[in-house]
């Protein structure tokens, strides 16, 4: 061949296209209220890799929901050039949700994304085994995974953030009622920022004593402000030691972490089990 020609004949290695590595697979938890949005992303044994948080805006139904959600999901698969995917997704959802279907059948705030199929929703943006849980049960779930409550077969879950709910875990299982509804606390108020007032203090230790007293848990862990628990939770112990004594009052060790760690505590059997059964 003339020195002046140039062969146009690549060597294998040069047509062959560069293989890009697939990325890890990871477990998603997902716990939202209809003003923010908290993911985090974990490995396989459930160790976290990485978490954000947003403000939801205000989204007109439920199909800008779920692009929201799924679209914040796929952003931190691709963070830092990395090509996650998901081994499974749990989402924490504010209300009473169907643990079969995964819909939200009742939301914390009436009006507020009631009825809306949460688990149907993200399953036209991922690919993977997907369960709801209402955020109460898996805060309760969080606590005894990694928590005050760590290996605790029988405990009592109180938030005190927002509309006061509970969530009871007997023998290992969570309680759910027949209607998937049990944990409302009518009777509890909402509490403002700031210091209790003595009124909200004995209203609020009494309702909770008297849960202690009807279900008879090992540990009452309570979630709440710190301003709030300052003062209710040696008071609470104190009634309960009155009324019906056993239980160990104990001031929640993940707070608002709690419901994403219980999310990913569900989904370390989701991915390995499939669709979860209540």
């Amino acid at each position: 061949m003339p020195d002046d020609e140039v062969s146009e004949e690549t060597s294998p290695e040069e047509e062959a296209p560069e293989e890009v590595p697939p990325g890890e697979a990871v477990l998603v938890a997902v716990d939202f209220t209809p003003r923010s949005l908290r993911v985090l992303l974990a490995d396989e044994e459930g160790a976290p890799l990485t978490q954000e948080t947003w403000e939801l805006p205000e989204l007109a139904d439920e199909e800008a929901w779920s692009w929201e959600v799924g679209g914040r999901i796929a952003t931190l698969f691709a963070a830092d050039g990395a090509r996650r995917s998901a081994l499974a997704v749990v989402i924490a959802a504010p209300g009473i949700v169907h643990p079969i279907t995964g819909r939200l059948v009742r939301s914390d705030e009436p009006g507020v994304w009631t009825e809306l199929p949460v688990v149907e929703l993200l399953r036209r943006h991922i690919d993977a085994p997907i369960a709801a849980e209402n955020r109460t049960v898996a805060a309760l779930l969080g606590e005894t995974w990694q928590g005050a409550a760590f290996d605790h077969d029988d405990v009592l879950f109180i938030s005190l953030r927002g509309i006061p709910t509970a969530a009871m875990l007997s023998a290992g299982r969570p309680v759910r009622g027949t209607h998937y509804n049990s944990g409302q606390l009518p009777a509890v108020p909402q509490l403002a920022d700031g210091a209790l007032s003595d009124e909200d203090l004995e209203v609020v230790s009494g309702v909770l004593a008297d849960a202690a007293a009807l279900l008879g848990p090992s540990m009452v862990v309570l979630d709440g402000a710190d301003e709030h628990l300052e003062r209710l939770l040696p008071l609470l112990q104190r009634v309960i030691d009155e009324v019906a004594p056993g239980p160990q009052v104990e001031r929640s060790q993940l707070g608002e972490n709690a419901a994403l760690v219980g999310a990913v505590r569900i989904a370390t059997t989701l991915a390995y089990e499939g669709p979860r059964r209540p």
